[in-house]
């Protein structure tokens, strides 16, 4: 994951969580892999990123608001349920610990594709059918996404 600015798009929930929910949303992170560090932060949107403490690396998970859906339909993503969004984060933990993210800012929307889609793989028993069509469908857009920009980026240099 290139930057630290969220992997999960617009349109999910903005509105603060309550107690419960924040408790619910830690409890899910646990609940799926409890080797991962996972906080709460009111103000940011959710992110793997890769912190340093006394010059050592380590990954965490942040998450803010956002970790729930949103009552927007406007792209797959933002429909993502609870699990599925934090099966995503997770992931993203994990293909930065095995050294297979793709890092540069170009390839962010194949990244964010591959992470969804093992995610399915990696937490398969976890996740609903549902959750499991929702990282597909996520998965797909960013796809599309992608060629996209590679497209308006090749018309670009072609002018």
């Amino acid at each position: 994951m290139p930057k630290n600015t969220g992997s999960l798009l617009a349109g999910r929930n903005l509105a603060p969580l309550s107690p419960e929910e924040i408790r619910r949303a830690s409890n899910t992170f646990l609940g799926l892999d409890k080797g991962v560090n996972a906080r709460y932060d009111p103000t940011a949107r959710s992110v793997f990123r890769v912190s340093v403490d006394a010059g050592e690396e380590y990954g965490e998970i942040v998450f803010g608001p956002d970790i729930y859906p949103g009552s927007s339909v406007v792209d797959p993503n933002s429909a993502l349920s609870l699990d599925a969004a934090a099966a995503h984060e997770l992931t993203h933990y994990h293909r930065w610990k095995s050294k297979i993210a793709l890092s540069e800012d170009a390839l962010e929307e194949l990244d964010e594709a591959l992470t969804s889609l093992e995610a399915i793989l990696r937490y398969d028993l976890h996740l609903s059918e549902s959750d499991r069509r929702q990282l597909v469908s996520d998965a797909m857009q960013r796809i599309q996404r992608h060629v996209k920009q590679f497209r308006e980026g090749k018309d670009a240099k072609v002018s």
